[in-house]
């Protein structure tokens, strides 16, 4: 029980830590809770983890075949730019609805939000990849049985998730600031730009790799 309490902490750590950075999907979570839409943060937040799930699967399962394979995590690291684009363009467009008036369909379009953010995020097939080549032959991150590899996909989730949550409080705690100093913008319109901004340093990025 103590190697999986192990395997579980160090990998959600491993997770929070990675995940504090600021991208697509923190300003997701931080646009819901400016918006008054906290419920909304949390049901995006649930979404992001699942990608979670499926790449440390992965990553876990199939890691020596999906080093091989580079032109798939290419394929990822083009795939966020329209994702980050369409939605930078829906926020330009589209108006607030308050947590009370959504629908259920709202609701899981959130929830979609957040699974598509994380899903094509380029960082984490290749992230999980490295951590497992990386602290492979310590005896307290040994992953042999089905307990430990449930420890370790279940902590990558975990920590994330406990970001969001984090992030959600601290947005929350200074949302009245916030949005005292951004009083003068539009709020859809800033996070708007600000996606398609991240879309166009993510190309930049691959471009100048391809260069290379």
């Amino acid at each position: 029980m103590t190697h999986l309490l192990s395997i579980l902490f160090i990998t959600a750590l491993i997770s929070f830590v990675g995940s504090v950075q600021l991208g697509p999907v923190n300003l997701a979570i931080m646009k819901a809770v400016l918006e008054g839409r906290s419920k909304a943060a949390v049901i995006i937040a649930v979404g992001v983890c699942f990608p979670e799930f499926i790449y440390s699967t992965f990553a876990l399962f199939a890691s020596a075949w999906l080093l091989q394979r580079h032109e798939l995590l290419m394929i990822l690291e083009w795939s966020i730019v329209p994702l980050l684009v369409g939605i930078g363009i829906y926020n330009l467009i589209k108006k607030t609805v308050p947590d009370d008036d959504k629908t259920a369909v709202q609701k899981a379009e959130d929830f979609a939000k957040g699974f598509l953010l994380s899903l094509f995020n380029p960082q984490l097939l290749p992230f999980w990849l490295t951590i497992l080549v990386m602290l492979n032959g310590y005896n307290f991150f040994a992953i042999s049985t089905v307990g430990d590899k449930i420890a370790f996909i279940v902590g990558t989730g975990l920590g994330e998730f406990i970001l969001l949550v984090s992030v959600i409080w601290v947005t929350r705690k200074f949302r009245d600031y916030l949005l005292r100093k951004m009083q003068k913008w539009n709020l859809n319109r800033v996070f708007g730009w600000l996606f398609i901004l991240l879309a166009a340093v993510q190309s930049l990025k691959l471009i100048l790799h391809l260069t290379k």
